[in-house]
Parts: structure tokens; C-alpha cells; sequence
């Protein structure tokens, strides 16, 4: 798969289509799906799935808890961490999670397989 960029862009669209906000800005490699998304843990495991699926990507090395540490926190948990952030940088760091953008997507289609870094 080459060019894999269009379809990916595609599936996306889709994907986001019931969202409040419609997604008019044009797509960009360095998106984030958590941050410049805006899609919970969840939705992000969702839209993995499926994209692996219609994509044929082999997704045995696919841990969201590794992009956004979150994921396996109580929202309780969540909030305290969010109160420390300012004054704690491990706490910013497990907020903010790892990148997990439209590229790193792009790439794991031209391969055929997620690859962790």
C-alpha cells in the first residue's frame, strides 16, 4: 500500500463523522488521535480495531496504555493527577501520554503491522 495517505483520510473522516464538530480542517500526518482528535482511550481501541481491520494491520503490538497512560486510570485518579501537573513534570508525563498521530497510522498500513517504538 503506497499511498496510503488518502484512505487513511478517508477512514478517518468516517470515524469522526458523528462527532459534535464536523472535521473540515484538513488532516495532517503529525495529528494526534488524543490530542488533535479529541478521542477518549476507547474510541481510540475502537478506531484501532476497525482500521486494522478494513486496513489488514497486525496489531499484536498495539497497547493504547503505552500512547496514553490514562487509559487504565479511575477518573478519580485522573483528576488528582491532573491537580498535580503543574508542579509535577512525572504527572504531566502521564497525562500527556506518547505521540499516537495519523502518520504513525500511514506507516503501520505501508507495513502491515503495528510497530511499537
Amino acid at each position: 500500500m503506497n499511498d496510503a495517505w488518502p484512505d487513511l483520510e478517508r477512514f478517518i473522516r468516517e470515524k469522526r463523522a458523528p462527532a459534535a464538530l464536523p472535521l473540515d480542517d484538513k488532516l495532517t500526518r503529525d495529528m494526534d488521535l488524543y490530542h488533535d482528535l479529541d478521542w477518549e482511550p476507547a474510541k481510540i481501541v475502537e478506531v484501532m480495531r476497525a482500521w486494522a481491520d478494513r486496513f489488514h494491520v497486525d496489531l499484536h503490538d498495539f497497547d493504547v496504555r503505552y500512547y496514553v497512560p490514562s487509559a487504565n486510570m479511575r477518573k478519580r485518579d485522573i483528576v488528582m493527577t491532573a491537580l498535580k501537573s503543574p508542579f509535577s513534570a512525572s504527572a504531566r508525563e502521564l497525562l500527556g501520554g506518547r505521540s499516537l498521530t495519523l502518520g504513525m497510522l500511514e506507516e503501520a498500513m505501508k507495513r502491515g503491522a503495528w510497530k511499537q517504538d
